[in-house]
């Protein structure tokens, strides 16, 4: 009897399982059907929204038209928009306009130069009537369907958020209300000369006015439910107790709803049909046959899976934690190189399927942050890098994609149906973004950075294409001065080729001999004397020839490669003037040390080598150092200079006056001579403005006992400047060109019969030249 109770117990505990089983799965049959619908619901509330994304893209191009002149024509207009196919290419486009304020003293004026643009149409009337201080009225506009022109509308009479926009420098949409019918609104303020001033009071003074348009809604619900059967979409505007509702037909059987809120005033509700949840005794009875071995069996593995699951849930974690880290960046939090690029398959995928739609990416990179670095810290490094992604995203639509490819690189990826204008458009916008100041922790030091970004377009066959057609195009922005953008053109790939073969080349052209030195003459501005020669370093290509040093020097910086150059530079222009001084030629000799030596640890020890091979005198040379150089980081290279000064070399701050350092500064570095640009030698007999500047500089030099030296002399005039200002030393054409070795000691042995070389009992003087970086002056 016992025993009958108890199966009979574990029979009624499994027909009571499958009656809870059957429920289970029912419910979550209905929270499957409800899912579903939420996920239908996103898919059209975000189809609603990227077409007004697409609806805000032509307008910013419209402004980007607008900000160059207030003045434009109707035909003028006419034409930009028949150009970017405005009217075929968004049919939910009704109109669109640009509109400027009318003082009210100035709507005679208005009203007059309305009606000659348009003689036979009716006197000129404002709408809503009425007197007002101002009114804004649309200038020149395009319209699908013809309208008066009689009639303005005053939109900051009809919408009250209209003239907020001006101050705010933000866009909105609103309903607008174009005689019998009711439109969607979009607008966006122009400023002159393009982008969002930073302040409230700079945006009301190159305020111009708006351009916006007037869209059918109709069109975009149509759009947006594609796929979509039986459902139903409703835009609603509820703002300053006015309510405005635009619908679509009614849904088929609506059962479920989902409302999505847009703010600014706007929500969009969402209504269809939710299919019905599986029957209640469906599959689920077929337990009833359970057996109670069955139910004990499964108790038994319930119990089981019960830690089973706690443990997979805890790996599931750590294995989305870690998936996570392998895709996003650990500083900023954006996705990294790896999610950029599938992104960017993706969006190439898009782009092939919607061909009218253009994918682009922006390849931006901050513009001297290694200064941020080597003067603040890495720690405000960080702190300016999760700063500039948190801009970039703040200046970006939803959809786009902004990454951090690593150190201070960042990319965007975009798509847009504005072939030209959005991309552009995008780029000035982040770069105005990031412009402004940013603190540093601690509340009492902000930086100012600039950034540069290239910007590839189009169809690619690969991720990988496409950001590399941006980053040939970032070089471009960035060789032509950084804080801009520019855009990929193929010329850039193939220079870009060309660069690469020169590196490839470089790395074999120290060992196979290629490379040589010309010699500059530098003389005493009083006396005409030769004091000294400056060493140049020139590449003999076996295939291309002689290649520039502007070509190949900024190749070689990059690539680390100048660090060997620049050590056989000091080793042949110190063994060839020991040969000079053995001649009796009490010469100096110039040598220039790049920014990639001087940042590096072992450059004196190459100095001393050298002086140590050729035997001649620390005093006989120079090492030149560009200021800009210098003032990476003022500390560390005060320590390394003062390592040279320790082994009695001459030092000179190379290309003075171009820089940024402050007297404070220059008292920091032991140097020897101030070389002053060519820059200001080439204007000194003819602007006042390079002659104030030469005399600062000598006056500078002299009070703070350094020699000055004038670059780029190449006539009389300029000579006898620089000699009535007292400019120690100088070099240039009009003295001589760069000569080869051999060149040299046929002109040292002419100075010497025309008694132009000092004394032997004079002490050496030299000026010297970079080994490596490209010299203007040595053409």
């Amino acid at each position: 009897m016992f025993w009958a109770l108890a199966a009979s117990a574990l029979v009624l505990a499994g027909v009571g399982t499958s009656v809870v089983a059957a429920r289970y799965v029912a419910s979550d049959r209905a929270s499957t059907s409800r899912l579903a619908f939420h996920n239908s619901s996103q898919d059209i509330s975000g189809a609603l929204q990227l077409a007004i994304q697409r609806e805000r893209d032509l307008v910013v191009s419209g402004a980007a038209f607008i900000s160059g002149s207030a003045h434009h024509t109707q035909a003028e207009f006419l034409a930009w928009s028949r150009s970017v196919h405005a009217l075929a290419r968004y049919p939910e486009l009704e109109g669109m306009g640009f509109v400027t304020i009318v003082p009210a003293a100035q709507l005679p004026a208005f009203a007059a130069q309305i009606h000659a643009q348009h003689p036979a149409a009716a006197p000129f009337t404002v709408s809503p009537a009425g007197k007002r201080a101002f009114y804004c009225l649309g200038v020149v506009g395009i319209a699908r369907v013809a309208v008066s022109s009689s009639v303005g509308l005053d939109y900051c009479a009809s919408n009250a958020t209209t003239l907020n926009t001006r101050d705010t420098g933000q866009g909105s949409y609103y309903p607008v209300a174009l005689g019998f019918t009711t439109w969607l609104g979009i607008d966006t303020p122009v400023y002159r000369g393009g982008g969002t001033p930073s302040t409230v009071a700079a945006r009301r003074s190159r305020f111009l006015g708006w351009i916006g348009e007037a869209i059918d809604p109709q069109v975009l619900f149509r759009q947006a439910l594609v796929g979509h059967a039986g459902t139903a979409v409703k835009m609603e505007y509820v703002k300053g107790g006015s309510t405005v509702v635009f619908a679509s037909a009614a849904a088929a059987h609506p059962t479920a709803t989902k409302r999505f809120n847009l703010h600014n005033g706007w929500t969009v509700t969402i209504t269809g049909p939710l299919p019905a949840a599986a029957g209640f005794w469906s599959a689920p009875l077929l337990a009833l046959g359970m057996s109670a071995f069955s139910l004990l069996l499964g108790l038994l593995l319930f119990v089981l899976a019960t830690g089973r699951a706690r443990a997979l849930q805890l790996v599931g974690e750590k294995t989305r934690q870690l998936g996570h880290q392998a895709l996003h960046d650990s500083l900023t939090g954006l996705p990294n190189r790896a999610l950029v690029l599938d992104r960017a398959e993706q969006l190439l995928a898009s782009n092939r399927r919607h061909p009218d739609r253009v994918a682009a990416a922006l390849y931006v990179d901050i513009d001297g942050f290694k200064t941020v670095n080597d003067t603040y810290g890495h720690a405000a490094g960080d702190h300016v890098l999760t700063v500039v992604g948190q801009r970039l995203q703040r200046a970006t639509r939803e959809h786009d994609t902004v990454g951090r490819l690593g150190g201070d690189e960042f990319v965007v990826l975009v798509e847009s149906t504005t072939r030209d204008a959005s991309p552009t458009t995008t780029a000035a916008r982040l770069i105005e973004e990031l412009r402004e100041p940013i603190q540093l922790p601690g509340g009492d030091r902000s930086v100012t950075i600039s950034a540069s970004i290239g910007i590839a377009l189009g169809q690619r066959d690969s991720a990988d294409e496409l950001l590399r057609d941006a980053d040939f195009a970032l070089y471009e922005a960035k060789t032509l001065g950084k804080d801009r953008y520019a855009l990929f053109e193929q010329r850039m790939q193939t220079a870009a080729e060309g660069r690469a073969g020169l590196e490839t080349d470089l790395g074999t052209a120290l060992e196979q001999k290629q490379f040589f030195l010309q010699y500059q003459p530098i003389f005493d501005l009083t006396t005409q004397k030769i004091l000294g020669l400056e060493a140049l370093v020139r590449w003999r290509h076996p295939t291309r020839g002689i290649v520039p040093p502007d070509a190949f020097i900024p190749i070689a910086e990059q690539s680390g490669l100048i660090a060997g150059i620049g050590r056989w530079v000091l080793r042949e222009a110190c063994r060839q003037l020991a040969v000079w001084q053995a001649s009796g030629d009490h010469i100096g000799i110039s040598v220039n040390v790049s920014a990639y030596q001087l940042d590096r640890d072992g450059l004196a020890e190459d100095v001393a080598r050298a002086l140590a091979e050729s035997g001649v005198e620390p005093g006989s040379l120079t090492l030149e150092i560009t200021e800009s150089t210098l003032m990476h980081d003022v500390q560390a290279a005060a320590r390394r200079l003062d390592e040279l000064k320790a082994l009695g070399v001459r030092l000179a701050i190379d290309d003075f006056g171009t820089g940024y350092s402050s007297l404070a500064y220059l008292r920091q570095f032991p140097v020897d001579a101030l070389k002053i640009d060519r820059s200001f030698i080439s204007n000194v007999a003819t602007s006042e403005g390079a002659g104030a500047i030469i005399h600062a500089l000598v006056q500078l030099g002299k009070t703070l006992n350094i020699e000055t030296l004038a670059e780029g002399i190449e006539d009389d005039a300029q000579l006898r400047e620089l000699q009535r200002e007292q400019c120690d030393h100088g070099q240039g054409f009009l003295f001589a060109r760069p000569l080869d070795a051999a060149a040299v000691t046929s002109f040292l042995a002419a100075a010497r019969r025309s008694a132009r070389v000092l004394p032997q009992d004079d002490p050496p003087v030299a000026s010297a030249a970079p080994a490596g970086r490209p010299r203007q002056r040595a053409r």
